[in-house]
Parts: C-alpha cells; sequence; structure tokens
C-alpha cells in the first residue's frame, strides 16, 4: 500500500511539475538570477527547422533546468537531505564550524580544477610582460583563499591528501618569477586566523583580510601601511551570503559582514572613473556603490561591478601633505592586473598613491597596452588569489 502511494505522489510530482513550470514561470521569474549571479536559459523560439534539427529540446532542456517550479526550495531541500546524513561536501563546497570552503585539486568532483600547465604559462606571461617593461618595476602577489589558511584543519583527512597545499603553490609560483619580485602575504593571513579575514559563505577575504595583505606589501612596494587604528570601519551589511553559499543554500552558516574602512581623518576621498576599454566611461565620487547592499552581490559594492579598466584617484586633503604615510608615495602611480581580490584591498591601497589604475583582464579582448600606457605608472601588481590564477584564461593578453 505504502509502495502505490509513494508511486502516485512520484507520478503527480511528474506530472505536475512541467504544468506548473510552463504556467507559472515565465511570468513570474526573472532572466537574472541574483542567486547564482547569472541570466538563466530563455525559452527557445518553436519551429519546425528547430524541431528538426533538436535545437529545440535541447534549449527547452536548458530552460526547464534553469527555470522548473521551485527550483531553488527543490535543490535546498536535497542539499539539507544530504547534509543530514552526514555529508560534509555539496557541490564542491565543504562545511565545518560555520565555514564554507571551496577546495583547489587535481580532481574536478573535489573542487576547483588546479591545471599546472596553465600556471606555467600565466607565469611566462607575468615574465614576459615584465622583460618588455624592465622600467617600471613588476610585483607579484598570489593570494592564499580561505581553504589555504584554514584547510589543515578542517577538511576531512580523504580531501587533504587530493587537495593542492596553496602555501607550496605560492611559493612554487614564485621560484618561477624572473625580474618579478614576490609579495608573500601567506604568513600575515596565517598569523591572523583567528580573526574574521575570510568570509563564511563567498570564496573572498574580508576587508580585514584583505588590510593584512595591504600591510604585509607595504614593504615590498616601498609605502608605510597606515594602522588599523587610523581608520574608520563602518559594518555595511550583515546579511551577505556569497558565491559558496550559492553552491550549497546552506541556511545554517552564519551570514557574513560588509565592512567599509575610510580614514579616520578624512586625508584621502577616492573618485573613481570605469571604462570598458573602447568608448564607454562613467566617473563616480565614491568606491564603494552601496546600491550593491541591497541585491544578492553585496561583494559588488567594493567599486562596483567588475569592468575592463578602472581607475581610482586618492583626492588628498590639502592639509595631508605633511602625512609620513603619504609623503613616501607623493604622486606614485601602480597598475593592477587583477582578479576581485584586489576590489576590497583598494580602499587601503589608495591611501598611499595617487593613481591606482585596475584592469581585469576577463571583461575585454584588448592587450593591456592598447588599454592604458603601462610606462606610464611607477609600478605594476598582479594580483590573483590561487583558485582563479590556476584556472585563468585570459592572462595571456598581458603579454600582447
Amino acid at each position: 500500500m505504502h509502495k502505490k502511494i509513494g508511486i502516485i505522489i512520484f507520478a503527480c510530482i511528474i506530472i505536475a511539475l512541467p504544468i506548473l513550470t510552463l504556467v507559472k514561470l515565465p511570468k513570474e521569474k526573472a532572466p537574472f538570477s541574483e542567486n547564482e549571479n547569472r541570466y538563466l536559459s530563455e525559452f527557445p523560439t518553436v519551429s519546425l527547422s528547430s524541431i528538426k534539427d533538436e535545437t529545440f529540446m535541447n534549449g527547452f532542456d536548458s530552460w526547464f533546468s534553469d527555470r522548473f517550479y521551485g527550483r531553488e526550495q527543490w535543490i535546498s531541500a536535497m542539499n539539507d537531505s544530504e547534509r543530514l546524513m552526514g555529508k560534509t561536501e555539496i557541490s564542491t563546497v565543504y562545511t565545518k564550524d560555520d565555514r564554507m570552503m571551496q577546495v583547489l585539486s587535481d580532481y574536478d568532483d573535489i573542487g576547483a580544477a588546479y591545471d599546472a600547465d596553465k600556471i606555467h604559462t600565466n607565469l611566462a606571461v607575468i615574465n614576459s610582460f615584465a622583460s618588455k617593461h624592465p622600467e617600471v618595476p613588476t610585483y607579484f602577489m598570489l593570494c592564499p583563499t580561505s581553504v589555504g589558511v584554514y584547510g589543515n584543519s578542517l577538511l576531512p583527512s580523504a580531501v587533504k591528501n587530493v587537495s593542492v597545499d596553496e602555501k607550496d603553490m605560492i611559493e612554487s609560483c614564485y621560484n618561477e618569477l624572473s625580474s618579478v619580485t614576490p609579495i608573500n602575504i601567506y604568513n600575515a593571513l596565517k598569523e591572523h586566523d583567528s580573526e574574521y579575514i575570510y568570509y563564511r559563505t563567498d570564496h573572498h577575504w574580508t576587508s580585514l583580510g584583505a588590510y593584512y595583505a595591504y600591510q604585509s606589501a607595504g614593504a615590498e612596494l616601498g609605502y608605510t601601511p597606515y594602522e588599523l587604528k587610523d581608520f574608520t570601519k563602518e559594518t555595511a551589511s550583515t546579511e551577505f551570503q556569497g558565491t559558496l553559499f550559492s553552491k550549497t543554500l546552506d541556511q545554517s552558516v552564519t551570514k557574513d559582514e560588509i565592512d567599509f574602512y575610510t580614514l579616520a581623518d578624512n586625508s584621502a576621498t577616492p573618485s573613481m572613473t570605469t571604462s570598458n576599454g573602447l568608448d564607454k566611461e562613467a566617473s563616480y565620487d565614491s568606491i564603494f556603490f552601496r546600491d550593491y547592499l541591497d541585491v544578492k552581490d553585496k561583494y559588488a559594492s567594493y567599486t562596483g561591478q567588475n569592468v575592463a579598466v578602472a581607475t581610482i584617484s586618492r583626492n588628498k586633503a590639502s592639509d595631508a601633505a605633511n602625512d609620513s604615510n603619504i609623503s613616501d608615495s607623493e604622486n606614485r602611480s601602480i597598475l593592477v592586473i587583477k582578479d576581485s581580490y584586489a576590489n576590497s584591498m583598494i580602499q587601503f591601497l589608495i591611501n598611499n598613491y595617487d593613481t591606482v589604475t585596475m584592469i581585469d583582464l576577463r571583461y575585454t579582448n584588448q592587450s593591456i597596452s592598447n588599454l592604458v600606457n603601462v610606462e606610464d605608472y611607477d609600478q605594476v601588481l598582479f594580483l590573483y588569489n590561487c583558485i582563479t590564477f590556476s584556472d585563468e584564461n585570459d592572462l595571456i593578453k598581458a603579454g600582447l
């Protein structure tokens, strides 16, 4: 009897789900998913040719998989059931002690893909870039992710055996550099691992983690970092659930904070201009984009959405000329070729430079030389996190 009831319920679900999807979702669900930070598949065009060549059915499969009724609730329920059975890994994200982490591994089903050949290629590109611009000192900061700092204490032993040790990866990469100065921030972050330096639900470091990187980098880049007490901290949001949450939909992990840091004496008031590398430009009077605090992608409140080129100006106050932190970098500029880890570090770095220009090669098809004149800058910094750098396909543009 119970078996028959189960079959009936299953049949009802199989029949009802497509009907509800067809009737309700086209009207109710937006084409952009904030939770997944991507556009959902549109309903395919119906025509005799699209049916014959199967493009309609392929498109329908993608549309249905993106739009089926109650999709996120179904995924959340499935993930919850797996957690109840003791599973600590959901969609390659490991959760323990109120923290989510994504592992860097040789195995795609374990975590983010580690591609040694791609890493060697990217390092060769950085070396080539430095050799082409010998008059401008070039630096490389490879940032550990949370698993690099916490992994040994939180990952299950089976995963540790196949995961990549990010500390070893960083040292190995730095050993391949030529005419490029490495900036090793690993120890600085490890020393503060009891503090809130990585988000619990997102793959980025927090503002505090970015501060310790900024502080550690001062010795190599030649500036005197401000102390934490020099800044005013504003907790702009306590409702952030980031990229790792989007993979697991695990509501049991504490939501994250978004913190903004500004100099307490208001000696710098950064502004920003952005460009797509062609003809589209925009100007802003702040590096904090507060509108993003009201949407899913709250990390974008740091310098806004990633763009090809973003130039930040310090706009120092007239009475700041005698500040020892500023005087050691008066009128200096730095070009940062980066991933999104740089975005939250800029709130600190801009206080020691007149100009910081960020280039994100993922958002342009142009070479760096077409975007800026490298020789206009006093320094160049390549800044990537380990996971992004191991799967970076766009850095080749730096060498063009």
